[in-house]
């Protein structure tokens, strides 16, 4: 995330991977995803390929990627191979279609309908498939020819089956302790901007550096996507420990927080407590969104410039850096930035000194009526003033309370004067006034799906109705004919011929026959407060659009262009930072292999953990992702570094490892299963039950990948 809030969290990821594809520095990560991927199935089959030679098994083919001819209309359309070879007694090669791979054994048939075949090929010189099955059904062994596969003991073809498995485990240590021995970039668990009124928010963790999670002491190689996913997997239903040092303290503190669903909106079900990343003061590779005061500032902004210092304030940090531009919101902002130019060996880092104008807020001219207070954070001003959640404000300095999506900043132009302002509440049937002290805050709270509206500088969180309250007289509101007391009800952006041409707008572009945004409905309930301060306060002055409201019993449209407000300043001037990296590298060899175990281990863990949530209805099938997704995510991570791929095949061999010895028929952990079963009663399976069997695991595996390549479809459809 930037220094603004983005557009929409989609938006910037498709932003991010349209301009990926485009860019041909990219071309070689490719290159590295491509031999990657390869090299992880080659390593399976290779496991499968060396046992069954050490147990000798004849090994007629073997194949990366599968040597199917694609044909249309009876002519072939793409080749079964790109590239073979025989050398020996086996044929190599390079199947066309790229989903993984398989190791042709003499006598060995995935499919038990093929077993007349499978017997046939198996029957030693100058014997019959009459003579070689027993009255009792089973295969007379001394029959078989000794190089097949079905002449081997059943140890022996269990050792040949999990061969694949365990090779994959073996190189996913490799692929972590090489990783670690070069070098891993990585996000550690210092937590930067919360969601307003989410746990995270409301224990003030903005800024802090975890330090342990339960008896989980945080050291060495920990991201931050480590700490995400401890959350997770602890769930939503127990509280989960955490140690941690807050931002500006010596001393670390210890709570026990509940986690919450429904602040991710691609992930509503997942437990989280509404924390990002944290952030440094260094321009990130988008620069600046275009029509935003940043993109005008002379001299530009450049990828990699350090902020220094703004308006006189030194910067150490993000939250230097934001609290300045808060304090200073409607003034132009002074930068003091360091920039490095040439290469390493004749590099130079010199000053730079340029100016960014405020950001005004996009006005409409009307207001809607508060909700209650729903959240308020620890030691915040609001705690402090015994504000409670239920409390309604009705008024401030007994004025008009305005416009909810201001208060943040109406009240940090009052931390200078350093009075407390009051507040006219009302607390069930009675109505008090409480005295409070704003502050400036570290960060300002994002605004999550359907949660309410953080005012940070106070530390309370207010849910706007859709009720409008107050219109200005003359504004666009009123001239479009809003009245008081219309309800919203749907919402379309009129986007112009330009934005419909911009890719950051791609998230919201409505597409024919799509339904217009619909507020306060479905599992996660877009709220005025969302679309106001995450995406009308970055597009362009006199972007339109269309509210459908509910005046009595009736609904009217109306249409209003944003103008420039007068009177406030938003906090950021658009501009984008870099996430806080950390570099973790092994010393020695021992430890990276030990780093690399673990890491192994852990991925194996993730892979049960979700898998087992999957199958107990907490995590939804819908968050799969099928050969497109794995590809671009390994793309991403290889535009990262060679280390970050390597990490990532890591995880994929322990995916693979896992998921291939689920014991489902036409895996190898169906076929494992097979085994146990003929070793423990001394016969196979029944031919007809092994081959419903191997149908039903065969029809399950073709409807998973049709359904999660029908996900990735819409996925990169929306690209």
């Amino acid at each position: 995330m930037g220094e603004i809030g983005d557009l929409q969290v989609d938006s910037c990821l498709i932003f991010a991977a349209t301009s990926f594809w485009l860019t041909p520095a990219s071309y070689l990560a490719i290159l590295k995803v491509v031999l990657g991927l390869g090299f992880v199935i080659f390593v399976h089959e290779l496991g499968h390929f060396l046992v069954a030679k050490m147990c000798g098994v004849k090994c007629e083919k073997f194949y990366v990627g599968f040597d199917v001819p694609i044909q249309l209309f009876g002519r072939t359309i793409i080749p079964g191979k790109l590239f073979s070879f025989t050398w020996g007694e086996t044929e190599y090669g390079i199947g066309s279609i790229p989903l993984g791979g398989y190791v042709k054994m003499l006598g060995q048939d995935d499919n038990p309908g093929n077993v007349e075949e499978q017997l046939a090929g198996s029957l030693a010189e100058g014997e019959s498939a009459d003579s070689a099955i027993l009255e009792s059904g089973l295969v007379d062994q001394s029959k078989l020819d000794p190089r097949s596969f079905l002449a081997k003991s059943v140890l022996q073809r269990m050792m040949i089956i999990s061969a694949g498995v365990v090779f994959n485990l073996i190189f996913a240590i490799l692929f972590a302790a090489l990783a670690f021995k070069s070098g891993v970039d990585y996000e550690p668990p210092v937590l930067g901007n919360a969601i307003g009124s989410g746990p995270a928010w409301k224990y003030d963790l903005t800024g802090a550096d975890v330090l342990a999670i339960g008896d989980k002491k945080v050291e060495g190689y920990f991201p931050f996507m480590n700490f995400v996913e401890a959350v997770i997997f602890n769930g939503a239903e127990k509280p989960i420990p955490l140690t941690y040092l807050p931002h500006g303290e010596t001393e670390p503190k210890t709570i026990e927080m509940f986690a919450e669903k429904g602040f991710n909106r691609e992930h509503p079900d997942l437990a989280m407590v509404g924390i990002q990343s944290g952030q440094i003061p260094k321009i990130g590779d988008e620069v600046t969104i275009k029509g935003l005061p940043a993109s005008r500032a002379t001299p530009p902004l450049m990828k990699d410039d350090v902020v220094v210092e703004v308006n006189g304030t030194p910067i150490k940090n993000d939250i230097d850096l934001r609290q300045v531009l808060a304090r200073d919101a409607a003034k132009v902002a002074n930068f003091v930035l360091e920039r490095t130019t040439g290469t390493d060996e004749s590099s130079k880092t010199e000053k730079i000194t340029t100016s960014i104008e405020p950001t005004p807020f996009r006005d409409f001219g009307f207001t809607l009526k508060w909700g209650k207070v729903g959240a308020i954070k620890l030691d915040s001003p609001a705690a402090q003033a015994d504000l409670r959640v239920g409390d309604e404000i009705v008024s401030i300095n007994d004025q008009p309370r305005g416009d909810l999506m201001t208060l943040d900043m109406r009240m940090i132009a009052k931390v200078e004067s350093g009075s407390p302002v009051v507040l006219q509440v009302k607390r069930g049937d009675d109505v008090m006034d409480v005295s409070i002290t704003p502050v400036v805050p570290k960060l300002f709270a994002n605004v999550g799906p359907g949660t309410p509206i953080a005012i940070d500088s106070l530390g309370v969180a207010i849910k706007p109705t859709l009720i409008v309250e107050t219109v200005v007289p003359s504004s666009p509101a009123d001239k479009a004919g809003l009245k008081t007391n219309d309800s919203f009800v749907f919402l379309d952006y009129l986007l112009s011929e330009i934005q419909l041409e911009d890719d950051r707008y791609t998230g919201i572009k409505k597409t024919e026959g799509a339904p217009k945004v619909k507020f306060n409905e479905g599992v996660l309930k877009t709220t005025w407060g969302e679309v106001y301060a995450n995406i009308l306060q970055t597009m362009e002055i006199g972007t339109e659009i269309e509210v459908t409201v509910k005046r009595g019993e009736q609904e009217k449209v109306v249409k209003m262009a944003s103008v420039v407000s007068e009177e406030f300043f938003q906090p950021t001037r658009g501009f984008y930072l870099q996430t806080l990296q950390k570099n973790y590298k092994s010393d020695t060899w021992s430890d990276a292999f030990t780093n690399g175990t673990y890491q192994v281990g852990k991925d194996i863990k993730r892979v049960g953990t979700t898998l087992r949530k999957l199958i107990g209805g907490e995590i939804s099938p819908t968050k799969l992702g099928g050969p497109g997704t794995i590809a671009l995510v390994a793309t991403s991570e290889a535009s990262q570094s060679t280390s970050r791929l390597l990490l990532f095949l890591t995880f994929l061999s322990a995916n693979l490892a896992i998921v291939n010895f689920l014991p489902i028929p036409m895996l190898d952990g169906g076929h494992m299963m097979f085994l146990i079963y003929e070793g423990l009663f001394r016969r196979p399976v029944n031919e007809k039950v092994q081959m419903i069997l191997t149908y039903g695991g065969l029809l399950f595996i073709l409807g998973l990948m049709l359904f999660v390549i029908t996900l990735d479809i819409g996925r990169i459809s929306a690209w």
